[in-house]
Parts: structure tokens; sequence; C-alpha cells
């Protein structure tokens, strides 16, 4: 059986995304915003984006969330603000569940975050999604802020003023973790612990500990998150018959290691992923983000 993979399988250059953004579905069916908060921002130490999915339809719709090392602020409308979530960081597959003409506005935190939220260990926020108000002191203003916003671009501004009011902008991630996580975002996941550890200079039971208490998971599994990523990018970019080639290029062994790693967070095959549409990618197994 022959290996050949034809040139018109494997561009010669597939574009890299200019800056991490964890990977969000599109489609006509989800009507969904989006922006990207730079890093000059004056709350570029805190958030990393925000998205909001509207269901005009008459039926609920439920939107796929991968897995993500960083939290969310999940805010539910119908009829008027019904639900205000803070959501820790997930490892597998979850849905967004919108009822019938209801929006969802989400914001989401750089990996490193808790701090500004809790002084409580992101780990016992892992997987998990409480009301806002018992990890934000001005949490009734924020509602209120939120209640007035008319439009995506309006809830965006009053957030954000909401946030520098209760001093976001003064909020500075723990150095050990905004610079790890920038390391294993430029190496793009393929990167060993050990490795961090060093370029760090600390233990790899210290960076596991702060890992785990900043952020909510292992360094181990925040990597291969983020490896997981930029495969799904690419595959989603190039739609590749054989991906053997993406496999070697986001730093798995083979497609069959790649494999492992989408059904360990996503609970189907890279091949899956490359082959189905929005409408069409199976939720059954998936538990409900709010």
């Amino acid at each position: 059986m022959s290996s050949y993979i034809s040139a018109s399988q494997v561009p010669r250059s597939v574009p890299e995304p200019q800056k991490f953004i964890p990977f969000l579905w599109n489609g006509p069916e989800f009507s969904l915003q989006h922006r990207i908060f730079p890093s000059e921002h004056e709350l570029g130490q805190l958030i990393m984006d925000s998205f909001e999915i509207s269901n005009s339809s008459g039926a609920t719709m439920s939107y796929p969330i991968l897995p993500f090392g960083g939290l969310r602020t999940v805010f539910l409308f119908n009829r008027g603000l019904t639900r205000a979530e803070l959501c820790g960081p997930t490892t597998l597959l979850k849905k967004l569940s919108l009822p019938p003409q209801s929006s969802v506005f989400c914001m989401r935190f750089l990996p490193g975050s808790m701090r500004y939220f809790s002084p409580l260990s992101a780990c016992e926020l892992a997987g998990q999604s409480q009301p806002l108000s018992q990890y934000l002191s001005h949490s009734d203003n924020l509602s209120s802020a939120m209640r007035r916003g008319e439009s995506f671009h309006a809830r965006n501004v009053l957030l954000v003023r909401t946030l520098c009011a209760g001093g976001a902008a003064h909020f500075q991630p723990f150095p050990l973790i905004g610079q790890s996580v920038g390391f294993i975002s430029e190496h793009r996941g393929i990167v060993r612990v050990s490795q961090i550890a060093a370029e760090m200079g600390c233990s790899e039971r210290y960076l596991n500990r702060m890992f785990q208490e900043h952020i909510g998971i292992s360094a181990k599994l925040f990597c291969e998150q983020i490896q997981l990523q930029f495969s799904l990018y690419l595959i989603v970019a190039t739609k590749l018959k054989v991906l053997t080639a993406t496999a070697e290029r986001c730093g798995y062994f083979d497609q069959t290691h790649m494999n492992r790693f989408f059904r360990k967070f996503l609970d189907c095959t890279a091949g899956d992923m490359r082959a189905t549409r929005n409408d069409f990618i199976n939720l059954q197994g998936a538990a409900n983000l709010i």
C-alpha cells in the first residue's frame, strides 16, 4: 500500500493563528460574533476574547465548547439577563444549551486569572459552573450593566468599564504562570514539562503545583490542550484528505497518536472532526457548561 501524498493534498504553507485563541465553531446556524482583546488593551493581562451566540429558532440549540484551561463568564439572555455564571477550566467537550429566542455572551480570560476572581485554588472550580456572584464582589453592578447592553459591542464596552471600575486594569498574573503559558503557546504545546521547568528555573513539582493553583489543571494537561487546539485549527484550515502530515506537524508520532488525544478530549477522531459540519457534531455525551 502506497503512503504517497499528492502535492495537492499538502499545501506549501498553512497560516498560523497570529495569537493563540481557543477554537470557536462557526456556521450559519450559530450567528456567532467574536472579539479578540490584544495584549496592549487595558485589560490585556486578564481578558483573552469574547463571543456571543444567538438562537433565533424555535428549538433549543447546543453549541460545542472545546476544552480550555481558562475561566469564562457566561451571561444568558432570555427576555432579559437570566443567568450570570463563572465557569472553570474544562478538560472535555462541553455544550452551551441555548433556549429558543435567547442569546449567550461569553468572555474568556487568560489562563492564570483565578486570582482576580477569588483567592481560592483554580482546581476547585475545574469542570464546574457557579453563580458569578460567588466570585466577584461587584457582580451586581456587572449584571446591571449587562442588562443595559443592547448589542454585542455595547456589552463588551459595559463589561470592560465595570471590570476596570473593580480594579481589573491593575491585575497581573503570577509571573511564573504568565511566562509558562507564553512559552507553551509559542511551542504550540509541543514541549515537555521538564523543558518548561528548566526554562522557568524551577522544579517540575513546583511548576505543577502552581498550574493546579492558578489554572486548575496540570502543566502536562495544559500542553496537551494547546496541542489539540492547534491541530484542530490546522485540520479545519486545510481539510486534508490524509491527516498524516497534520499529525507530524502538530508533534504527534502519527495519526493514531493524534486520534488518541482527540478521543481523550473530544470523544472522536481527528477524521471525525474534519468531516463533520457544525450542526452534526455529536454532543450526546457532552455535559452542559451552564
